[in-house]
């Protein structure tokens, strides 16, 4: 797994799986554009699949606060430490 805190060389394509369950979840597109309007977001990817698994945003006004509005991991890599290593890895970039 890699984990990175910017979203260079990430695209819509790498988006797939996500918000399941929701009544009007957003398309990879504005999945992505989401994650490029957000004050911090870190990533997981699967390196060996090229696909992004897990995410955290953060939305902050870069003074004293700043709150999580999303934190997913796809449904077949939960349970394996991901986003516990996703907010562990916001916490030291917030």
């Amino acid at each position: 797994m890699q984990y990175k805190n910017s979203l260079h060389g990430i695209s819509s394509d790498m988006l797939n799986g996500f918000f399941v369950g929701w009544p009007n979840p957003p398309s990879p597109e504005t999945h992505l554009k989401l994650l490029q309007k957000s004050s911090k977001v870190v990533i997981s990817i699967d390196v060996q699949v090229h696909q992004v698994v897990g995410f955290i945003t953060a939305i902050s006004d870069g003074v004293l606060s700043a709150y999580i509005p999303l934190l997913e991991v796809l449904p077949q890599y939960k349970n394996k430490g991901i986003g516990k290593e996703l907010v562990m890895r916001m916490v030291k970039t917030a």
